[in-house]
């Protein structure tokens, strides 16, 4: 009976979460990573995003559904 290998590939590999859930950080790629794939967006709107409103979820989102139209 063949083996089944089980580990995820990188394909299909979630980032991993951040341990602050209230505050979108951008200073390493995962976290990049987590947030883009979590707002639905390209890595420059999250961080024009965080340069606009700051680091706040909520804001962060209010802004990007805000802006969603111009890109």
């Amino acid at each position: 009976m063949a083996s089944v290998d089980a580990r995820p590939t990188l394909e299909n590999k979630e980032p991993p979460v951040p341990h602050d859930l209230k505050h979108v950080s951008i200073a390493s790629d995962l976290d990049v990573q987590y947030w883009s794939k979590r707002f639905q967006t390209s890595r420059h709107q999250l961080e024009q995003a965080v340069e606009q409103v700051g680091h706040s979820v909520n804001a962060v989102a209010d802004y990007l559904e805000r802006n969603r139209h111009l890109s």
